[in-house]
């Protein structure tokens, strides 16, 4: 029954009902980030009609246009109130463009091989997810080793992610000037060294110590991505990482 409380209230640290309500409570603050994600993935052209939709939750992030291209999604999340506010959020949405849906409550980084293996003809995103697992994996290195690894997993599929690199509490500042203009594109993994984190770092007028998820290797070095600065709650942001590995790049 503890176990039961527990995933309903923070999924492992990654979710529950405290990340739903916080979200929930946030959207306004969220949109331009939210705004951001969708003009990154509206760029994107996923090569397949299948979506594999890695650690979806609510989909509080997530645009409901880019989602109806597809005809059909299977959604990952260990999140128990993930398919209900999903379907809650976007339900209406996909329904009426005729998209199916599926939800499975699964650990996808654990089971990553086998839901690639039962569907070699999908896309891949993982929506906020991958920023996560430090939380969950409480060894640095390994966490490291097997984020880095994803990109080899992957080999030869076509897939994305948007998650966190950076985050950490802020001095009071211009919110409206870092959500509008702010956005670093063109962005590469081997440009992340800790001088690099430094300046994003202090572009968001950073106080005390800011957490490293561990994340700037997800992709190879020749694919481009783009920064998001987030602010995940007042006086407290986050640098997100978007990228997109199509299939044809190898």
């Amino acid at each position: 029954m503890r176990k039961i409380f527990k995933d309903l209230v923070d999924a492992g640290g990654t979710g529950g009902l405290n990340w739903h309500v916080h979200a929930f409570q946030s959207r306004k603050r969220w949109q331009p980030t939210v705004a951001h994600i969708e003009y990154f993935l509206a760029r994107c052209q996923p090569r397949h009609t299948h979506l594999l939709l890695m650690g979806c939750s609510a989909g509080w992030m997530m645009p409901t246009p880019w989602l109806t291209q597809f005809t059909q999604i299977d959604a990952y999340d260990i999140d128990p109130l993930a398919q209900r506010l999903f379907n809650w959020r976007h339900g209406a949405a996909l329904r009426q463009s005729q998209m199916q849906i599926t939800h499975h409550r699964l650990d996808a980084m654990t089971h990553l091989p086998d839901i690639l293996a039962q569907h070699p003809h999908a896309s891949i995103w993982f929506d906020n997810m991958l920023g996560q697992h430090r939380y969950r994996i409480r060894d640095e290195f390994q966490v490291e080793k097997e984020l880095c690894a994803l990109k080899i997993t992957l080999q030869g599929r076509d897939w994305g992610s948007v998650h966190d690199v950076l985050s950490g509490p802020t001095q009071v500042v211009n919110t409206k000037t870092l959500r509008t203009q702010d956005v670093r594109q063109g962005v590469y993994p081997k440009d992340m060294d800790a001088a690099y984190n430094q300046s994003l770092v202090h572009s968001l007028h950073a106080q005390g110590i800011w957490f490293d998820h561990l994340t700037s290797h997800v992709f190879s070095n020749d694919v481009p991505t783009t920064l998001i600065p987030w602010e995940f709650k007042p006086h407290y942001w986050h640098w997100l990482q978007a990228g997109w590995q199509s299939s044809f790049e190898g």
